[in-house]
């Protein structure tokens, strides 16, 4: 009758973590992304509103980018991570910004009040405002929706204290993918907590990274979990991409993007790819220190560079370890108008 006609009609309901019989997530239009971390909103200051006028904004996706997402989702044979080693492709980023949608901030792109002392329109995209508060989680993101259900199923894990693991931790914890999390012995207490806070299964290991990591890629293939780290394949820097296109998006007649660099280059590299694409004029420019520059160096020779002596020091954290692969350092060379060195502070 009628009425089970209109019940047809309703979508089955969805729980905070996606669907309902497993745990893969494709992002549900209309569902409301997480809140921003509160800790997060004390730097987020009245004055960076422009007086009230903040604009805001919707990524619009074109149908082809929805038609190659559903013919791939109905694949039963998920492509792995290993065949995403790939240059990736202004329609791969497209892709990923539709998946995590629901997943990551739509993070503000406000005016700075420096415009005035350089003269010119200065606008700086707040990512600090992501849950665990960084970019990273856009990269980590993208990686756990596109593994296979399986995997999904038997979990993940990662094996260092920094803004990837802490991003996957929270993402895989949300998507009800198992996570595990090995750090060194050394690593704070602080981060330790933080990181069992978002959902993971936190094991102190080894006295150096390199002892975790080790651990971990043993517990993985023993285990059947998959081992993340922060690599430069297609799926991550794709992720990474998305937020250089909601910088076109949000900021009108852009003339040119400065992004961190460094040895994970990812956000560097993903998001050239996306603002050469909409607008080739824009310049792209890479900004690392100068007691670190692996990837001037790295451009200089033609190939990865494994100039590690900085990453005892606490500020490369996030810098160092293992350095960019091909993917990153063609994509730089083929869309970074400039990579420049600038002074520690």
């Amino acid at each position: 009758d009628e009425s089970k006609v209109r019940n047809r009609d309703v979508p089955a309901r969805y729980d905070r973590h996606g669907f309902k019989d497993g745990p893969l997530r494709n992002g549900v239009i209309g569902q409301r992304p997480p809140s921003i971390n509160p800790e997060r909103l004390k730097d987020f200051g009245e004055e960076d509103y422009l007086g009230g006028g903040v604009k805001t904004w919707e990524m619009k996706i074109v149908s082809h980018n929805e038609e190659l997402l559903r013919d791939s989702a109905s694949r039963p044979d998920r492509i792995t991570l290993s065949a995403y080693d790939k240059c990736i492709r202004f329609e791969d980023i497209s892709a990923a910004a539709f998946k995590i949608q629901c997943g990551v901030q739509k993070t503000p792109c406000m005016y700075s009040r420096l415009s005035k002392q350089y003269g010119m329109d200065l606008y700086l995209k707040k990512e600090f405002l992501q849950y665990t508060g960084s970019v990273k989680e856009r990269g980590a993101l993208y990686l756990l929706m596109s593994l296979q259900q399986e995997q999904q199923r038997k979990g993940v894990i990662v094996a260092s204290d920094n803004n990837f693991s802490m991003a996957v931790a929270y993402h895989a914890s949300e998507h009800r993918i198992p996570v595990f999390v090995i750090m060194s012995t050394g690593t704070s207490p602080a981060r330790v907590k933080m990181c069992r806070d978002y959902g993971a299964m936190v094991i102190s290991y080894g006295a150096t990274a390199r002892d975790s990591q080790l651990h971990a890629r043993r517990l993985a293939q023993e285990n059947g979990y998959l081992y993340l780290e922060e690599e430069d394949n297609a799926v991550y820097l794709s992720g990474l991409g998305t937020m250089g296109m909601e910088v076109y998006e949000q900021v009108p007649k852009l003339d040119a993007m400065i992004f961190p660099a460094g040895a994970h280059c990812g956000l560097l590299a993903g998001s050239a790819v996306a603002l050469k694409h909409l607008n080739p004029s824009i310049s792209v420019i890479g900004v690392e220190s100068e007691g670190f520059p692996v990837l001037q160096q790295s451009l200089n020779i033609g190939q990865p560079g494994d100039d590690r002596s900085q990453s005892i020091q606490p500020f490369y954290r996030d810098v160092s370890g293992p350095c960019f692969a091909s993917n990153s350092l063609q994509l730089t060379e083929k869309f970074v108008d400039k990579v420049v060195t600038v002074r520690k502070a």
